[in-house]
């Protein structure tokens, strides 16, 4: 990719967020779909479909994540050339270990069921994991890419 002004890695870089933050609600929504339809109102059958679903969007959600986001956060930070990438030193370990979390959680039941005494605890846990990778990303976004808004006119 040819090398881009301060400006336009913002811009592109905005874009990207845009689309990953939604992802994000849209991942949260099923989260809570699943959540309060363990209270009864999903059957075996329609919980599992809503578990594949989930699965499927953590693994989208944290390839995204990975693969893109965070490379262009960095890729920002070395645009403005103000340090802000230091943060990442300090965030991306705590990120990691969210992943393998989440991934386990992923390998457990994207294609299987399990008794509900089970899933309610490992779907507690999750919510604990999301929840703190979802304030890293934050940190992240805030110290990479939010700080830049002022320095770019």
């Amino acid at each position: 990719m040819p090398h881009r002004s301060p400006q336009q890695q913002f811009e592109a870089v905005e874009q990207l967020l845009t689309r990953w933050l939604r992802e994000r609600r849209e991942l949260l929504g099923k989260y809570t779909e699943i959540v309060v339809g363990m209270d009864g109102l999903l059957d075996a059958e329609g919980l599992q479909r809503r578990q594949h679903v989930l699965c499927q969007l953590l693994v989208d959600y944290i390839s995204a994540g990975h693969f893109e986001v965070y490379h262009e956060l960095l890729e920002e930070a070395e645009s403005f050339g103000d340090g802000s990438n230091s943060l990442a030193e300090k965030v991306m370990p705590a990120i990691g270990d969210t992943t393998e979390v989440i991934l386990a959680y992923e390998e457990k039941y994207s294609d299987s069921a399990s008794e509900n005494g089970k899933l309610k605890r490992d779907l507690s846990a999750l919510g604990e994991v999301l929840e703190s990778r979802f304030q890293l990303e934050d940190q992240l976004i805030a110290g990479l890419h939010n700080s830049h808004r002022r320095q770019r006119s």
